[in-house]
């Protein structure tokens, strides 16, 4: 191996150890195609196999979309592979048709599958990285495509090294040096034939459009923009981590629904808060994609008119509502209860609306305490509660749930916030609103129907009992404990 070869080895062992893209031990699927690119990972990782200690699979996937051609680049894998001692799995997918079922390009169909099958095998292997071989050349041409659809920020990062399961220990390597590695050992690769042809748009932009740069300017274009991605990605990172920790300072709610605070939105620059827009349809989609920029504005559209009851309709039956300074995202048809809040009346009946319910609150009297015996036996999941007069000492009000509230559930030592409690009790997110609250200030007196407070519950030595009764209504108005 000449000093250049060496040197390659040595960049992308450099690569796997500065970008933590694989650790010792590690069971690596290799995407091979059979080209330049796939077979110099597949040798380089082959050559640092054993000092890492790495298990290699190899994957193909055959397209069907070059006839013998196709045919002939399965056969040239498998043999590379028997004779590299490589264990390789096949696969047969059908392009063409796969794309007309999914209504987009054969281009994209053919990455949808590779990348499926890649991740069935990763599972079924019990493998930890899907090696990839995009090249410092892939990237130019990707940042150049984003450029042209229309990009902000990530796009212009275009890939890469280490993206969840995915890693690309070639992304800053040439073409060049890849194409002179493999000549220099002696290594065969196929040449794929529709590369040449301007079908594809990324052949067009890599065949046409920088070859003409390079000519008009004088400069190449692959290394001004894989150039470019690396500035912006630096950039980028630190607008992510302002995005992260805004986020956080203005999420009410992440679990079936994600809920934000309007008003917290409104105080942040319009850069962070798309970005944390994004970030809160990714929550909900499980998915980057079909939020597009359009979307977006609308969004921060509604946001800053603050028109309650207003929403924006989104893609895959998600909608985004305004609802009293809370901004939520969730699969549409859902129905929400209006934050309420009522100052309870001592001695008499507190109607909550919105919930079609009735909160009575009587003080008992000696006869009836006497009568009632050991409060500790009561249910907690009962719609009478007897609390402690005296430690409420202050207005209570029945209300929906707040920002910060907090609870020391009965028998417990430690206080929770109600958040906490909802999510261990898996109350679903769209029920937590329609849960009624008795409190003063963020602390909760009592959950109706689920956990009263140690702080507050009655207890044999009260000196005032204070019992309070739920009950919903019925379409007449009659009481229904």
């Amino acid at each position: 191996m000449t000093m250049d070869n060496k040197s390659l080895v040595k960049q992308v062992k450099n690569n796997i150890l500065s970008n933590n893209l694989l650790e010792h031990g590690d069971k690596i699927i290799v995407g091979v195609s059979g080209g330049a690119d796939s077979v110099c990972l597949l040798k380089i990782l082959l050559e640092i196999k054993d000092e890492f200690n790495l298990t290699l699979i190899a994957v193909h996937v055959n397209h069907g979309l070059r006839g013998s051609e196709a045919q002939h680049d399965q056969f040239f894998v498998e043999k590379l592979c028997k004779d590299w001692g490589i264990s390789l799995k096949t696969y047969f997918v059908d392009i063409k048709a796969l794309s007309k079922k999914m209504g987009v390009s054969e281009e994209e169909a053919g990455r949808e599958a590779r990348y499926r099958i890649f991740s069935r095998v990763l599972k079924n292997t019990g493998s930890d990285y899907i090696a990839v071989a995009h090249n410092r050349d892939d990237q130019a041409e990707t940042v150049m495509l984003n450029i042209l659809r229309g990009t902000g920020l990530d796009g212009l990062c275009g890939m890469v090294m280490k993206q969840g399961e995915i890693i690309r220990p070639l992304l800053n390597i040439s073409r060049r040096q890849i194409i002179e590695y493999l000549e220099s050992n002696n290594i065969s690769h196929c040449t794929d034939s529709s590369n040449k042809s301007s079908e594809y748009t990324r052949n067009r932009v890599r065949n046409e459009l920088f070859p003409v740069i390079k000519r008009l300017f004088g400069v190449d274009p692959v290394n001004q923009l894989y150039r470019l991605s690396t500035l912006v990605r630096e950039d980028k990172d630190l607008l992510e981590l302002v995005t992260r920790n805004s986020y956080d300072a203005v999420v009410l709610e992440d679990d079936d629904d994600v809920v934000l605070s309007a008003t917290g939105l409104r105080t942040l620059s319009n850069a962070v808060v798309k970005r944390i827009i994004r970030m809160a349809w990714e929550r909900i989609n499980k998915s980057k994609k079909n939020l597009e920029s359009v979307h977006v504005d609308q969004i921060i559209t509604l946001c800053q008119n603050n028109r309650t009851g207003k929403k924006v309709k989104l893609r895959n039956g998600i909608e985004v509502l305004l609802s009293y300074d809370r901004l939520i995202f969730t699969k549409a048809g859902k129905k929400y209860v209006k934050p309420y809040s009522y100052p309870v009346k001592i001695e008499g009946f507190t109607e909550v609306k919105e919930l079609n319910a009735v909160l009575e609150a009587r003080i008992l009297n000696n006869s009836e305490m006497s009568q009632l015996g050991d409060f500790s036996m009561v249910n907690e999941t009962s719609l009478i509660q007897f609390f402690d007069l005296d430690r409420l000492n202050g207005n209570i009000v029945v209300r929906s749930r707040l920002d910060g509230d907090r609870i020391r559930p009965y028998k417990s030592n430690g206080e929770k916030k109600l958040k906490k409690f909802f999510i261990d009790q898996k109350v679903p997110g769209e029920k937590r609103d329609t849960i009624p609250l008795v409190a003063q200030g963020n602390k909760i007196a009592w959950i109706v129907g689920m956990r009263t407070s140690e702080d507050y519950r009655a207890r044999k030595d009260s000196k005032k009992i204070l019992m309070l009764s739920w009950s919903n209504l019925k379409d007449g108005g009659e009481r229904n404990a």
